[in-house]
């Protein structure tokens, strides 16, 4: 039989035990919550890096990324990364091509192989001019398809109004139509290309 006296001291025992396992687990979370901001900060700091890097030529991003202990490096890198990974998207003009060479050179920084990612970054170079020549010709084609039906309703238009009027392509709705069902074709083919140079781009910036 245990003494009532006993049985007190295991209960309070019990109790102790059970604070102390509830300061455990809140010290973990907090830990890791901390593990987590920690992380995320660094993977911001690493988008920050990117930004100025695309807007000044001599940032130094293997200089930049010494700054910090391997752990958040990882997390820098991953963050600057994301943001030169996210300006491989379709064109819409010449401009916008413009930018790859300087993501290259942002992706090769971090890089494990910084050969492959050249390699691959050539071949997207290409890819991304196809399809803006592409785009283009295929609107241009459209334009001339669409031509003579435009100066049908031109004529159509002048005599119910008795006013001349050039109709743009662009305003006319069975035209916007046609293109757009053209070039959502065109972005879901070269789009699904992209993708897969994303992955293997990808690859090549994981880090040991």
């Amino acid at each position: 039989m245990i003494h009532p006296t006993k049985t007190s001291n295991l209960n309070h025992m019990s109790e102790i035990k059970s604070a102390l396992e509830l300061a455990l687990e809140k010290t973990a979370d907090v830990q890791s919550d901390k593990g987590r901001v920690e992380a995320h900060e660094a993977n911001q700091a690493g988008m920050r890096i990117a930004g100025r890097f695309l807007d000044e030529p001599k940032v130094d991003v293997k200089k930049e990324l010494k700054a910090f202990d391997r752990k958040k490096a990882t997390q820098v890198r991953a963050g600057f990364a994301k943001i030169m990974m996210s300006h491989l998207s379709l064109p819409t003009q010449e401009a916008d091509l413009q930018r790859l060479d300087k993501v290259q050179a942002g992706l090769e920084s971090v890089a494990t192989d910084s050969k492959f990612v050249a390699t691959v970054m050539e071949q997207v170079k290409q890819l991304l001019q196809q399809y803006l020549d592409t785009k283009n010709q295929v609107t241009e084609q459209l334009r001339q398809q669409f031509k003579g039906r435009l100066q049908q309703k031109e004529e159509q238009i002048a005599q119910q109004t008795g006013r001349r009027m050039k109709i743009d392509p662009a305003s006319d709705p069975e035209f916007v139509q046609v293109l757009q069902q053209n070039i959502g074709q065109l972005q879901s083919q070269y789009g699904q290309v992209i993708d897969q140079a994303k992955e293997q781009l990808a690859k090549a910036l994981q880090t040991e």
